[in-house]
């Protein structure tokens, strides 16, 4: 009865392996999950970096992109003669042929009638009541063309959203500044949307292009294949800038990047800014927030087998000695004759291994 009880009891080497296993289990399970949160803090922050610097260098290109259309619009105001302007039309003609972007160019006179343009079927109309004309008339002026405007219901736009051009109008000045008329040079959206989708592929991003009430004017998404959630859309009419993380409307999350304005100073007026937008981005086996990466799993797995071999190793050359004395010590005490050797493995081994030796020859 004694016996089965003793064999019952589990042995050393196992006492230990369980012992190590279960305290390595928890350890390495807690320093996972630190470094876990480590990790996705970093990637996080990386992710942030990443989208915040490709949105930000897509603004800086399309600013520039419509600053020289900005630049070539005050260029040739300055050099427009309001008294030849027979002379100045197939120069405006000339104009929109070069660059794609220009839908069509126009020279009003002070009263708002159009005088000449690249697009004859629009000269002599009044657009002495278009936004562009009377903030032209002041100065200069960028912005979305009015949906209202009768030009544009001449001539179409091709582009998809609610706006179809943008006005650039530069007020043309006699030798004395006075204001004598206004150039105007009316640009595609699809030339902005083409760009933009050029741009977000190679960068890899999607785009929302917003007013600064933060309604969406365009949008291109390829990266996640949704919309702005409704959460992200709280967070760009905010009107903040910066990076944010923000819940997807279907599963996981994105990181928006909130840009500035596209362009300042002279052409402050167009009140247009970018979001970027980039999926989050967790390298785990997707078990939630708390997840195992595939290289913290590979360390562990490591870890634990390193584990598990110094251990053997310690039961073998530490606990195997005892276990053969225990044998030795059970045959003595069933009167069998046996000659234990000499443990040297460690000092509890060698004191009772001695001890066992004069019990033999007692």
């Amino acid at each position: 009865m004694q016996t089965r009880a003793i064999h019952r009891l589990p042995s050393l080497a196992t006492a230990l392996f369980g012992f190590v296993a279960i305290f390595a289990f928890l350890g390495l399970g807690a320093l996972a999950l630190l470094a876990e949160r480590r990790l996705e803090e970093v990637g996080n922050r990386v992710q942030a970096e990443a989208v915040q610097l490709r949105g930000e260098a897509l603004r800086m290109n399309f600013g520039k992109a419509l600053g020289r259309e900005w630049n070539s619009v005050n260029a040739v105001a300055g050099t427009i003669d309001m008294g030849t302007i027979e002379a100045t039309r197939p120069r405006l003609a000339a104009i929109s042929r070069i660059s794609n972007a220009i839908a069509w160019t126009g020279i009003a006179d002070s009263s708002g009638r159009l005088l000449a343009s690249s697009r004859p079927l629009l000269e002599g109309q009044d657009v002495s009541g278009s936004l562009w004309f009377r903030r032209g008339l002041n100065g200069k002026y960028i912005g979305s063309a009015e949906t209202d405007d009768r030009l544009a219901r001449l001539v179409p736009g091709a582009g998809d959203g609610p706006v179809r051009f943008v006005d650039m109008s530069v007020a043309i000045r006699d030798p004395e500044g006075r204001a004598e008329g206004v150039l105007l040079y009316r640009l595609n959206v699809t030339w902005i949307q083409e760009y933009l989708i050029e741009s977000a592929g190679v960068l890899e991003l999607d785009l929302f292009l917003v007013n600064g009430r933060g309604d969406v004017l365009f949008e291109h998404y390829e990266q996640i294949g949704q919309s702005l959630s409704p959460r992200a859309r709280q967070v760009v009419t905010s009107g903040q800038q910066g990076v944010f993380q923000v819940p997807l409307e279907q599963n996981g999350e994105a990181f928006l990047a909130l840009l500035p304005k596209i362009v300042t100073g002279d052409m402050a007026s167009l009140d247009w800014r970018l979001v970027a937008r980039v999926p989050a981005q967790v390298a785990g086996f997707g078990l939630g927030r708390v997840v195992f990466s595939r290289d913290i799993f590979w360390v562990v797995l490591g870890f634990g087998a390193a584990l598990a071999l110094g251990t053997a190793l310690f039961a073998r050359y530490f606990l195997a000695p005892l276990r053969t004395l225990s044998r030795d010590a059970e045959a003595i005490a069933e009167g069998r004759d046996t000659y234990p050797a000499e443990q040297r493995s460690s000092r509890e081994a060698q004191t009772l291994s001695a001890a066992i030796v004069r019990l033999q020859r007692g």
